[in-house]
């Protein structure tokens, strides 16, 4: 088994804030993947896929998911798929329920590629488990994971799995100071509790239909003072642009980064195009069994 696995093994999407939060957290099950096969074997990752949401309209449930295989993978590199929902295993029909979406033909309507499973999970109690064995042994490093459901598209968190390169990009940090503000309505009301009538005295009874005086109801002001608590919260979602690269020569010897002044310095907008803010978040796992 391979311990010191430079990706992600768990991802968090239920701490990704959103109009409406895909509430799932993905595991890579070490205990049942065969990452590294002996001679005979098949390369096995396996995936746990648990919804941690609440009953409410914020959380959604999942409607599909993709998982960012390298794109040289087909359908005939993958000796195997299993899928199981709340220990119920399901039928995998390629085409229908399994696809493979391409940067030609991707994934509608997030616009995501990679493998694509296509199996509701419930955002409060739902358990998926989802195995892919491959033919031929692939290097492990972090893949993207986009998810989809209630008309929201979750992506840019990525876990270990089969990937075209076990390289990782070279990840920097940027900060940027802002100015925020908001504006703040307030709205006083007075809601009246039920009347409560007391009689005073008995009652007195006089002949006739009329009533003296022509008042038909009588009218006080009532003033307090307020004191208005109001708790803002300020953050901010960082939305990365689409990625450019610069190429340099092709040669048959390893690249020479001992020498930076030979060649031009991207530009600090070059920079942030390149960084991958979502590479990690790490989160205390949850419990789930």
């Amino acid at each position: 088994m391979i311990t010191n696995l430079t990706c992600n093994r768990q991802i968090d999407y239920s701490t990704i804030p959103n109009d409406r939060i895909l509430p799932f957290i993905i595991s890579l099950n070490t205990a049942n993947s065969i990452l590294s096969p002996s001679e005979g074997e098949y390369q096995k990752f396996c995936y746990d896929i648990i919804g941690v949401g609440e009953n409410n309209s914020q959380y959604a449930d999942l409607s599909h998911f993709l998982l960012g295989i390298c794109s040289s993978i087909t359908q005939d590199d993958i000796a195997d798929i299993m899928v199981s929902i709340n220990d119920n295993p399901q039928t995998i029909q390629w085409g229908k329920n399994i696809e493979i979406k391409t940067t030609e033909k991707p994934d509608n309507p997030t616009g995501c590629v990679g493998l694509k499973f296509d199996f509701p999970l419930n955002k409060i109690s739902g358990i998926m488990q989802v195995c892919i064995s491959l033919r031929t042994p692939y290097p492990i490093g972090p893949v993207n994971v986009c998810l989809y459901g209630g008309r929201t598209t979750a992506t840019g968190l990525t876990i270990c799995g089969p990937a075209c390169s076990e390289n990782r990009p070279c990840e920097s940090v940027f900060y940027q100071k802002e100015t925020i503000c908001v504006p703040v309505k307030v709205t006083p009301f007075a809601k009246p509790a039920e009347a409560k009538a007391t009689c005073c005295g008995e009652p007195i009874i006089t002949t006739g239909t009329s009533c003296s005086g022509n008042q038909t109801s009588c009218s006080f002001t009532i003033t307090q003072n307020l004191c208005i608590e109001i708790p803002i919260s300020f953050g901010a979602v960082i939305e990365t642009g689409t990625a450019v690269v610069q190429c340099g020569t092709v040669s048959e010897t390893e690249c020479d980064c001992s020498n930076p002044a030979s060649e031009t310095p991207p530009s600090i907008g070059e920079l942030q195009n390149q960084k991958n803010f979502f590479s990690s978040i790490d989160k205390g796992k949850r419990p789930w069994h």
